[in-house]
């Protein structure tokens, strides 16, 4: 396998742990995984978190209020960009969530995009974004 096939093994592999980490609300995962100071951008109001520990902040509340929740993602596209010596990599896909609460189901699907840059041989989440889909609207 090519370098670029093998790191972008390891950035799917680090995709599937932070849906993992999200669907089991595991914040030492979250907190391995993505840079302290992640930018996050998101369909809950406000649009924009600074930090991880910001919009953990901000949703934490809301995700504890579910009795069930499922993340999944597909259509994944991953690439790692050989021009700047396969130090910045990212993910797009398309998600889906069900969050239950009570009787009542929610269930949002859209885009997501999560750019890594590695630091030495461990690969950081540092902007994560997450859209609606358009035609969901």
């Amino acid at each position: 396998m090519s370098k670029e096939g093998t790191e972008s093994a390891r950035l799917l592999e680090l995709h599937e742990a932070h849906v993992r980490a999200w669907n089991e609300f595991d914040l030492g995962a979250l907190g391995a995984i993505y840079d302290p100071g992640c930018y996050i951008f998101d369909t809950i109001p406000p649009p924009v978190f600074r930090s991880l520990n910001d919009f953990l902040q901000h949703v934490t509340p809301a995700l504890q209020s579910f009795n069930a929740f499922t993340l999944r993602t597909f259509d994944h596209l991953v690439r790692v960009d050989e021009r700047r010596d396969d130090r910045i990599g990212w993910i797009a896909s398309r998600y889906e969530i069900e969050a239950r609460r009570g009787e009542g189901v929610h269930r949002r699907c859209g885009r997501w995009t999560e750019i890594y840059e590695k630091r030495g041989n461990e690969w950081k989440l540092v902007h994560l974004h997450s859209s609606d889909d358009p035609e969901q609207g």
